[in-house]
């Protein structure tokens, strides 16, 4: 009886919540799934029921999630596992995850958090300034202030000829005309976590 109910709390606790939330058994065989699976994977809830939960994770993040759910089946409440499982879609979602079993129900309950698109924002900046040699990153830098080309050049000890070279070869490595589409550019940016260049 108190198993039933611990199991039927877990289910109406998922029914309103924003997070995906599983219930496994010890095969890896999903048991129920709440709403909020379909809004983050795109698979509605019934699809999940029955189907073993490794098989929707990105086959390159599976060894890793098998060992985090022997710690789970070991009795040990886990926190802030991330992986990446495959949106019905076919993109890629990052979620991370709380889990623990439940020993009465012989249940692991997990509760996914759909971090896509902070992770999205964290490489934002990387790869924008992958495409860059370190001497331009530095120029980049200046050029996102109100410094002028002379200041810039005398800032950093370029010739003025280098100075430009640099500043013309940003701009077509980003395909901008000038420098009011870089800033528009990096302004689109600004939320993924580009106000951490200066740091870099």
């Amino acid at each position: 009886m108190k198993s039933e109910l611990i199991s039927d709390l877990v289910i109406t606790a998922a029914d309103y919540s924003p997070d995906a939330i599983f219930l496994v058994n010890e095969h890896g065989r999903i048991r129920h799934a709440g709403p909020a699976c379909e809004d983050i994977f795109g698979y509605k809830p019934g699809e999940f029921v029955d189907q073993f939960i490794i098989d929707f994770v990105v086959p390159a993040d599976q060894d890793a999630t098998r060992k985090e759910a022997k710690e789970v089946l070991a009795g040990r409440k886990r926190v802030g596992f991330e992986n990446r499982y495959r949106h019905k879609n076919g993109d890629d979602v990052y979620v991370t995850w709380s889990a623990r079993w439940l020993e009465h129900e012989r249940l692991r309950v997990g509760v996914a958090r759909d971090v896509t698109e902070l992770r999205r924002r964290e490489a934002a900046p990387s790869a924008l300034l992958s495409v860059l040699a370190p001497y331009e990153r530095k120029v980049l830098e200046l050029l996102l202030t109100e410094a002028t080309e002379k200041q810039i050049a005398e800032q950093l000890g370029l010739a003025a000829s280098t100075t430009h070279s640099y500043i013309t070869g940003i701009f077509r490595k980003y395909g901008v005309r000038g420098r009011a589409g870089l800033m528009s550019l990096w302004l689109k940016n600004l939320s993924n976590g580009i106000a951490q260049l200066g740091d870099r």
